[in-house]
């Protein structure tokens, strides 16, 4: 089992999977003002979100510039469209699109003459059990550890991601899973935040989303930029073409929460 653990980046990201903010780390070069598309499709009703911007030098703080007037349309492998609408600067939301498990997705960006364009399948639903906090074996005793448990379908293949909630707060760690040596097993992970203390009285949220493998991919080429601080960043691999910053993914989202004892 693969375990991802990105941070200390160069870019941040900004995605919105539901109402609270997620800030995700990703390094890169020291490219200024590309185009950065983050696009997620879930399984859910909520109101699915498409968000660009230019990417920035890291001295520059969070401002990255959001990029107003693209015309955003999903289509569905049955070539029904969704249109995304500019809600606020450089973000771009669809009502009445609710994701299908096992429907694959096409976005399409343009942007004056520039037009991008992404696929990705949304996996079948494995839902997240249950979660739990466990003292460390060694160290600090008023710490915690995150677990997760899950059951692993015998007859797909699949990816996870994890998203770690702290007091509604997201971690900049990133958790990343594949199936490959624990295909059809009852999963129980551990989640090690890296620079946050957990104690009691804390509120643990973790989602739980299945992706498809070019997403993953992408999630995995950060680990392995993470496990080699030596090597020169590179631009993590994208499903978007022609190449920019950033992603498409069609996932389905599970979630449980739970307050530390």
């Amino acid at each position: 089992m693969k375990h991802i653990i990105v941070i200390s980046s160069i870019l941040i990201l900004t995605t919105f999977i539901s109402s609270c903010e997620k800030v995700i780390d990703i390094q890169v070069n020291d490219e200024v003002g590309r185009l950065v598309i983050e696009g997620v499709i879930n399984n859910t009703t909520t109101e699915q979100e498409i968000k660009l911007s230019r990417n920035a030098a890291f001295s520059g703080g969070n401002n990255y510039p959001a990029v107003n007037g693209a015309t955003i349309v999903v289509r569905d492998q049955n070539q029904n469209e969704y249109t995304f609408v500019e809600t606020e600067a450089g973000t771009y939301k669809a009502q009445k699109l609710t994701g299908i498990p096992g429907e694959t997705y096409t976005m399409e960006v343009r942007i004056d003459q520039d037009k991008y364009q992404a696929t990705s399948q949304m996996p079948q639903i494995v839902s997240l059990d249950s979660i739990a906090v466990e003292k460390p074996k060694f160290g600090d005793k008023e710490k915690r550890n995150i677990k997760v448990f899950y059951k692993d379908p015998a007859d797909q293949i699949n990816q996870y991601r994890f998203i770690v909630f702290l007091n509604d707060k997201q971690l900049k760690d990133i958790y990343a899973v594949n199936d490959d040596f624990n295909n059809g097993n009852d999963i129980n992970l551990t989640l090690r935040p890296d620079d946050v203390d957990i104690f009691p009285g804390d509120r643990i949220r973790v989602e739980m989303l299945c992706v498809d493998k070019t997403v993953y991919n992408y999630w995995y080429s950060l680990m392995q930029q993470s496990a080699n601080s030596g090597v020169t960043p590179s631009n993590p691999p994208t499903n978007i073409s022609p190449v920019t910053l950033g992603y498409f993914s069609a996932h389905t989202f599970s979630t449980k929460s739970i307050q530390v004892d």
